[in-house]
């Protein structure tokens, strides 16, 4: 029988984690892609303080938690490398029996798409908000 992996503070670790040299914690997880995934944490536990000169961020236990929720969602945690115009591109090539003018008019957002920074933002880091602000701007041009 194995021994149970534990960290410096003599913690069990469950599968996955692991503990670096530096200290600083990973889980190692496979994304929907079949792409192997590492998320880091200087903290374990949401109730490990903070090391003083590091960045504030979730702990491990946490960023796991928030994976495998996404994962449940089908999220693609780093927002599949899409842009908007990517994701735009693709939705009109699903678009299938439309009219010729329906897709010129597609051609033309695809076309602002292109010439405006929005389009070329990853659509995980987006919001809801941007995008109306996006159409809005169109609309007053």
């Amino acid at each position: 029988m194995s021994e149970d992996r534990r960290d410096r503070n003599k913690r069990k670790l469950r599968f996955g984690e692991s503990q670096r040299e530096d200290g600083r914690y990973r889980y190692t997880y496979i994304d929907a892609f079949g792409k192997k995934r590492d998320v880091y944490s200087w903290r374990l536990e949401a109730t490990d303080p903070h090391p003083e000169d590091k960045k504030k961020d979730l702990s491990l236990r946490e960023k796991e938690l928030k994976v495998a929720k996404d994962t449940l969602d089908h999220i693609a945690v780093d927002g599949g490398n899409y842009t908007v115009l990517r994701l735009v591109e693709r939705y009109i090539s699903l678009k299938t029996g439309v009219r010729q003018s329906t897709r010129t008019g597609y051609k033309t957002v695809i076309n602002l798409l292109k010439k405006d920074p929005f389009g070329s933002l990853r659509i995980d880091k987006i919001r809801r908000s941007d995008a109306k602000v996006w159409l809005i701007k169109l609309q007053r041009e």
